[in-house]
């Protein structure tokens, strides 16, 4: 099983399988909060049900957000993602005025399962927001001092756009998790 130093170097680390960013993504003291609470509310219980988790989109501080947004910045939203935490840009401001801690995971041996994992997390877990995209692909999950558990399913358009399909909040969301 994935210890908390193992999930949470993979928060920070994450971006090293895709990209070859060589800069800093050390989060600041208020990030490191957040970032602690997503790894021991929602990862470590994931990993200790499911089994290993793989982060495929974990912090992005200010440097790495940048690059990310100059190179490859489709299906990313850093003003409303939460991966950015409580970074501030180069203006002093918020990168996400959301604040919290965002990633992006599948569970190895679930990698076309993943509305398994999604129901555990609405009938188990305490959470901000979690987008479900498939079976097959990374659920997005969030945590904040909201705590909304706020489930958005969704949709991809014939031209492969994402859109927002069916959203539950609370108790309705434990429903909504039945149907994926």
């Amino acid at each position: 099983m994935q210890s908390f130093d193992e999930l949470y170097a993979q928060l920070l680390n994450w971006h090293r399988a895709k990209h070859q960013f060589a800069g800093d993504n050390t989060p600041l003291h208020a990030s490191k909060l957040f970032l602690t609470q997503l790894t021991k509310q929602i990862l470590l219980p994931v990993a200790e049900h499911f089994g290993n988790l793989i982060i495929t989109y974990g912090f992005t501080g200010p440097a790495l957000s940048r690059y990310i947004q100059r190179l490859s910045p489709a299906g990313t939203a850093p003003g409303l993602d939460q991966h950015s935490c409580c970074e501030l840009n180069s203006k002093s401001s918020l990168i996400c005025e959301r604040q919290g801690a965002a990633c992006d995971f599948i569970v190895q041996g679930y990698e076309d399962r993943m509305h398994e994992v999604a129901q555990f997390i609405c009938q188990q877990l305490s959470f901000d927001k979690l987008y479900f995209y498939g079976r097959n692909r990374p659920i997005h999950i969030s945590v904040s001092d909201d705590q909304l558990r706020h489930l958005q399913v969704m949709q991809q358009s014939a031209n492969g756009r994402r859109y927002p399909g069916k959203k539950a909040f609370g108790d309705n969301a434990l429903a909504l998790a039945e149907e994926l």
